[in-house]
């Protein structure tokens, strides 16, 4: 079922949703499914942030809102506001969490969320996000991420999660693609948000790629490559993959020429290997589609 934003209207081209303020959107939204990454806890590699990046620049995404006052969550020692120039004047930027929209090419529109890791009253921070999935009837929140991980840079990426939604779930399983997380510890308080998510009955899906904790890319393209195959067989965006691919393999190339003349980290990527290759013995075949 298709709908319409009904929320507050502060003026006629601004709305208010908890903390965020929502341009005005005037086009039909067809079931919603909202993306989210996490700035900078879960985002090594700049995994998520890049694999939203390209996800919307394919479908053409525009922006949508973003928190009204960021200072009551963010503190601006820590996220520093950014000096910018354009055409000769000074602008300031916030740190923020921002949210964009695009239209699907199937039956279902999209929301991204690039959200950053709040420092202040962050159970306020999670309300405002349930209120903004709950208002625009998001019928599936899916968290992507990246950590370092147990993968090796000579294996395909690993990747951690769970899908609620059983359907979901076995075209994950049918392609050994995710594992579940057995982690416990420390954590971020965006973890809240899935488990209430859950509780309200919202359909909720998590991507978390295991990247080799050896290597500390600014911009992973494996992992970005990992994510984004994952998405295209759920959503069958069919979209071309070539140029991170590419990159891809160019990056890892040039760790494995590093990593031979390292002895105690090949010490390090054999025992990776050895763990990764008892865990996957009966998972080669599927894997390879992502290497």
């Amino acid at each position: 079922m298709a709908w319409f934003l009904t929320v507050q209207r502060r003026s006629d081209l601004v709305m208010e949703i908890g903390s965020f303020k929502i341009g005005d959107l005037s086009t039909e939204i067809r079931q919603p499914h909202l993306f989210l990454t996490l700035r900078p806890w879960i985002d090594v590699g700049s995994v998520g942030t890049r694999s939203l990046n390209f996800v919307e620049q394919y479908l053409t995404s525009e922006s949508l809102g973003q928190l009204d006052r960021p200072g009551d969550f963010y503190d601006f020692t820590r996220y520093r506001p950014q000096l910018k120039r354009v055409s000769g004047t000074r602008k300031i930027e916030l740190p923020n969490t921002t949210i964009r929209y695009a239209k699907g090419p199937g039956e279902h529109d999209f929301i991204f969320v690039h959200a950053l890791e709040p420092h202040n009253q962050a159970e306020k921070f999670i309300e405002s996000l349930i209120e903004l999935i709950t208002s625009m009837k998001i019928s599936r929140y899916i968290q992507i991420g990246s950590m370092y991980g147990s993968s090796p840079h000579t294996r395909p990426l690993a990747v951690t999660g769970q899908a609620t939604e059983k359907i979901v779930q076995g075209q994950l399983d049918g392609l050994m693609a995710i594992r579940p997380s057995r982690y416990e510890g420390p954590t971020s308080i965006i973890a809240l948000l899935t488990e209430q998510l859950q509780s309200l009955n919202i359909d909720t899906l998590s991507m978390m790629v295991q990247l080799p904790p050896y290597i500390g890319l600014e911009e992973d393209r494996k992992g970005q490559e990992t994510v984004l195959k994952l998405l295209d067989v759920l959503y069958k965006f069919s979209y071309d993959l070539s140029d991170v691919h590419r990159q891809g393999n160019m990056q890892y190339r040039e760790i494995e020429k590093a990593v031979q003349a390292d002895p105690q980290t090949q010490g390090m990527i054999e025992r990776l290997e050895e763990t990764y290759d008892a865990n996957n013995t009966s998972n080669t075949d599927e894997n390879s589609a992502f290497e």
